[in-house]
Formats: structure tokens, C-alpha cells, sequence
């Protein structure tokens, strides 16, 4: 089930450690046949007021100047280690319909992108997905994965269930409600309709109170992919979201095998490359 991550970040994102040279070693040491880079894109500081920026942690990104280094480190990879794993260039980034151009560029220097919606821009606010999902907000994030998807340049939605993390609902309360499900739903047609992978995301259990306790998962999202288990066309990676190359295979990542093996969800074990 689990021979391939297309989820996995490095120093350059600062809030990782390692160079890929260290990822591709552990994947090897791990049986993995196929690793995607996909540390996040950059974030210039144009894309939004300063406010914004601070707030979001977009400086923390990578930085454009970076961005050769980045895939300098993944070509010299990819030619020594080329004959025990494929190696994949890739980066994860946000989508703001006003910079359509900017990720359409960046995905000219890669293999894929992954799509991660950690904020959104709705009704001329930035939301930060973490922090400020509720029922009156969460149609914009609807609303830009499917901007986001149908510009034909996203191959995977990683943590498409990240908006459950602190979700309010109409009450206040953190609860999978009606709202949720429809979402759940739409955001799973959409996928399918663009030929789009969805990620369950390991990385997320790293915020359960309990990795053993499936109820305290904010995301993984059990309801959720109970849900996306309805839709047979539906084509679901698990992504490491590796910020640590032992985080490859570690326990997060085992419980969510363990949990798609359970759950019967249609999960792939390499991607392909549509986008």
C-alpha cells in the first residue's frame, strides 16, 4: 500500500531540517520506490499586505532566489541515486486566484505541484485555514479548490480535510456538521471531475491529543474519509508530509496505513503525473 511519498519538505521551507540528499537515503533505508520534493513554493511578499504575511507565516517559504538550489540538490539526486528510487521535482503551494500566473510558472520547473489551501482569500479577506474556518467561511475554501483545480496545473490535494482542523460551527462548536459534508463532498467531485489525487496526510496526527484515539484526529479527518470512501473513482495517496527525514515511515504514518486498510479506501501506491 505505502511504496511512494509525494509529500516531503526540507530546510529550505524553514520550518523542516535536512537537504534531500538525507530524504532520498531514508526512503531507500525505508523500501520506498518513488520520492517527490515538494518543499513549499515561495510566498513574495506582494502577494498580500504585510499584515497578512506575518500572520500567514509566508515568509517563512522558501525563497524565490532559493529555488534553484532546491532543484540543483534534487537533479544531483536523481543522478546518483537514480538507479535504487525515482526521485520526483515538485513543490506544495497555496492558490490565490490573482496570482494564477506565478504558480502556472512555478510548475514549469517541476515534475507536479501539490495544492495545500493553508489560507484563502473570501469576500476580500485572507483566512488562515488553521485558525479562522467556520460555517460562514468555509464555502472559500470550497470556492478556491475549485479555482485552484481548474487551472489544470495541480496534480495532488494534499490535507484536503485541513479545514476541519478548527472548524466553528453555526454554534461555535468543533463539529463535522451538514455544512462540512457538503463540502466533504464537492471538494471529492472536483477531484474526480480534474483527474485530481487526494492525500490522506499523516503528518496530521502530530495535532491529535492521541494518535491511538481516532476521535481527537483534526486531521486525518475520520468522517471525512468515511465519506470519500463512497466514491470508487476517487484516487487517495498517503503523504508522509515528511518535515524530518525519519518522518517517512514513522508511527503517524503507519497508523494511517493501517487506518485506510480498515477504512477500504481506494488508495494508490504511485502517482501518476496528469498535470
Amino acid at each position: 500500500m505505502y511504496k511512494a511519498n509525494y509529500h516531503t519538505h526540507m530546510r529550505f521551507c524553514n520550518h523542516a531540517v535536512g537537504d534531500v540528499k538525507d530524504y532520498v537515503e531514508a526512503a531507500i533505508k525505508y523500501g520506498l520506490i518513488e520520492l517527490g520534493m515538494t518543499d513549499h513554493g515561495p510566498i513574495p511578499s506582494y502577494f498580500m499586505n504585510e499584515e497578512d504575511y506575518k500572520r500567514t507565516i509566508s515568509y517563512e517559504n522558501m525563497k524565490e532566489e532559493e529555488v534553484s538550489l532546491y532543484l540543483k540538490q534534487i537533479e544531483d539526486c536523481q543522478k546518483i541515486y537514480g538507479n535504487k528510487i525515482k526521485i520526483l521535482s515538485g513543490f506544495e503551494v497555496e492558490f490565490l486566484e490573482k496570482q494564477k500566473s506565478f504558480y502556472e510558472n512555478l510548475r514549469k520547473k517541476v515534475d507536479y505541484l501539490n495544492l495545500g489551501i493553508h489560507f484563502y482569500e473570501y469576500n476580500g479577506k485572507l483566512y488562515d485555514t488553521y485558525n479562522e474556518v467556520t460555517y460562514d467561511s468555509l464555502d472559500g475554501y470550497l470556492e478556491t479548490v475549485k479555482k485552484a483545480l481548474n487551472t489544470n496545473i495541480f496534480n495532488t490535494l494534499v490535507h484536503p480535510d485541513l479545514f476541519m482542523y478548527r472548524y466553528k460551527d453555526i454554534n461555535g462548536n468543533w463539529n463535522f456538521d451538514e455544512k462540512c459534508e457538503y463540502v466533504t463532498r464537492e471538494i471529492i467531485k472536483e477531484c474526480i471531475k480534474h483527474d485530481v489525487y487526494v492525500e490522506i496526510n499523516a503528518n496530521g496526527l502530530r495535532k491529535a491529543a492521541d494518535i491511538y484515539d481516532r476521535s481527537t484526529w483534526k486531521y486525518p479527518y475520520v468522517r471525512f474519509w468515511e465519506i470519500a470512501k463512497e466514491y470508487k473513482d476517487l484516487k487517495i495517496l498517503i503523504g508522509a508530509d515528511a518535515h524530518e527525514p525519519f518522518r517517512l515511515f514513522n508511527e503517524n504514518v503507519r497508523e494511517v496505513i493501517k487506518f485506510s486498510e480498515e477504512l477500504g479506501l481506494n488508495i494508490k501506491e504511485k502517482m501518476e503525473i496528469k498535470h
